[in-house]
């Protein structure tokens, strides 16, 4: 498996996307799952996953949003970040993001498209509450403590179980083509998928089912269906192929 930058930048990664969907929702007041949608159709997603150092270590996550706004040609007031000791399941659901994204060297928008971001934020709580609890049943038991310190640990324990959690989901789930998980997430079906993009429907079932392999495509059609699709062109394309 090809990973399109070194671990030594991960962890700045990581920070990053979580400094980036934190900002957009407590300062930009954006939805975190509309706004990393933003982030997949910006392009942003797309240099993140090819090792943009500048996107990756080069800029704050507040000037990762801005740029994704400025990308997706939307208006905003220029805000300055907060700044706060706890961190929140945004931040969390970014790391997670960033994490599994390196891990299996895959698009965003195939990432999602096995758990939302909505899902994740979600289980920050559950994931939270059993690392307490298996604090609180080591032996000798281990006095859980709002100090920095241990909110530091049960972070990074919480980023890495989920993570775990969702590579489980991504490796036992139906191994569905890119093409048809960002189709269905669409809500469109092959005919009108093929009306937009004026690809045929035929040639759009064969993709699908693999009889034709999508990384092999006219640069036309994979074009065309990115378009129809609100996403880059190389999250359609399949990285075991």
């Amino acid at each position: 498996m090809f990973r399109s930058y070194d671990p030594v930048y991960l962890e700045k990664a990581q920070n990053t996307l979580g400094n980036m969907l934190d900002f957009a929702v407590y300062s930009l007041h954006r939805n975190a799952s509309e706004f990393f949608d933003l982030f997949i159709a910006s392009g942003a997603a797309s240099l993140f996953e090819e090792g943009d150092i500048r996107i990756l270590a080069g800029i704050s996550g507040a000037e990762l949003a801005f740029e994704v706004m400025d990308r997706s040609g939307l208006a905003y007031e220029r805000v300055r970040p907060r700044f706060t000791t706890q961190t929140s399941k945004e931040m969390i659901c970014g790391k997670v993001l960033a994490l599994t994204q390196w891990q299996n060297a895959c698009p965003f928008a195939a990432l999602i498209s096995v758990v939302s971001v909505a899902e994740i934020i979600s289980d920050c709580d559950k994931r939270q509450n059993e690392i307490r609890r298996q604090l609180a049943e080591a032996w000798p038991p281990v006095m859980d403590s709002d100090s920095p310190e241990a909110k530091k640990k049960r972070d990074r324990e919480s980023v890495q179980i989920i993570s775990e959690s969702i590579n489980k989901k991504m490796s036992s789930a139906v191994s569905e083509t890119h093409l048809k998980t960002i189709r269905q997430r669409n809500g469109l079906s092959q005919s009108k998928l093929a009306e937009i993009s004026g690809v045929p429907v035929r040639t759009i079932q064969q993709y699908e089912q693999r009889q034709k392999s999508i990384n092999k495509a006219q640069s036309e059609y994979l074009i065309n269906l990115a378009r129809a699709l609100n996403c880059p062109p190389e999250s359609l394309l399949e990285f075991n192929q």
